[in-house]
């Protein structure tokens, strides 16, 4: 399990000192901010599991504070526990209406800090689990096109960064509707099934394998040359190739045509729209040049 953590903003470093000490044992680490526009910041850099927000402080309340973070898309789903020194109910709706999620009475309770805490936490697992399930392709177990931009531009950024290379593979099934129309679409979803799992055996442990659509996949490279590259390209186009599926006692195999883009044959590219747009126009080539082939795309 990945480290939880809690990110307390409260102008009194008091109750920094008594939150660190009673939630040890429940959190794996817990920061503390004194001012809000500290705390807005910590927030949208360490991204915690929860935050304790007290609601009177100096320059901007609680409550502009959470208004904040749920505008931000880097911090609106982390579970915000207010923090009061009274029950007023009016304050308690204004908290929960303006995005918070629980709040806790000063002086704390040690039994419901710790238990409201664990609560807040479950949430936050919710959530991030909903936001992986939201970047699968249910069908194949892949990363999803969203995943894949992202993964893509990370990896660019990377090699502007650091001089580290970055290819995108892009494949397509041939004749895949074939397949759909002749044997019906549960074969086909057997077939996509076989190959993403089949594109996850063949990737190193940091590329990623995406489903790019229908029966178009997408894999990012990572760290590697040109010439590795085509290696790794060709060791995946086989085991793609080696994808069987009985039906009615014969076997079923498909072909595939790929186009395949890197950074370091095509002058350092350093967009990753125009890398997918090489690597497009690689399988676009492939496809019209008799399917069942690889293209190289070259931006020299």
């Amino acid at each position: 399990m990945s480290e939880t953590s809690i990110l307390v903003i409260d102008d009194d470093s008091s109750i920094h000192t008594i939150v660190k000490k009673r939630l040890k044992k429940v959190v794996d680490r817990v920061s503390c901010a004194g001012r809000p526009a500290a705390g807005i910041r910590d927030a949208i850099l360490e991204r915690p599991n929860v935050i304790l927000l007290d609601i009177n402080m100096p320059e901007m309340d609680g409550f502009k504070v959470c208004r904040h973070l749920k505008e931000n898309a880097a911090t609106r789903d982390i579970p915000i526990l207010f923090l009061t020194v009274d029950g007023n109910v009016d304050h308690i709706a204004k908290a929960l209406d303006c995005g918070g999620s629980d709040y806790i009475l000063k002086p704390f309770n040690e039994v419901e800090l710790e238990a409201r805490v664990r609560a807040a936490l479950r949430t936050s697992r919710m959530f991030e689990l909903l936001r992986e399930q939201a970047r699968i392709d249910a069908l194949t177990g892949l990363s999803n096109r969203a995943a894949m931009d992202d993964a893509l531009s990370a990896a660019i950024a990377s090699h502007n960064r650091n001089g580290q290379h970055v290819a995108l593979l892009m494949i397509d099934l041939d004749h895949f509707k074939q397949v759909n129309d002749t044997h019906g679409h549960g074969v086909g979803d057997d077939v996509l099934r076989d190959v993403g799992a089949t594109l996850r055996e063949r990737c190193r442990p940091y590329d990623v394998a995406c489903r790019f659509g229908g029966d178009e996949f997408a894999i990012i490279l990572s760290h590697i040359d040109g010439p590795t590259a085509r290696q790794a390209a060709a060791r995946i186009l086989t085991g793609v190739s080696e994808v069987a599926i009985r039906v009615d006692n014969r076997v079923l195999r498909v072909s595939s045509s790929a186009g395949l883009a890197s950074t370091s044959e095509m002058g350092g590219c350093s967009d990753a729209e125009i890398l997918l747009g090489a690597a497009d126009h690689a399988l676009y080539r492939a496809k019209k040049e008799g399917r069942r082939r690889m293209v190289v795309a070259s931006g020299r």
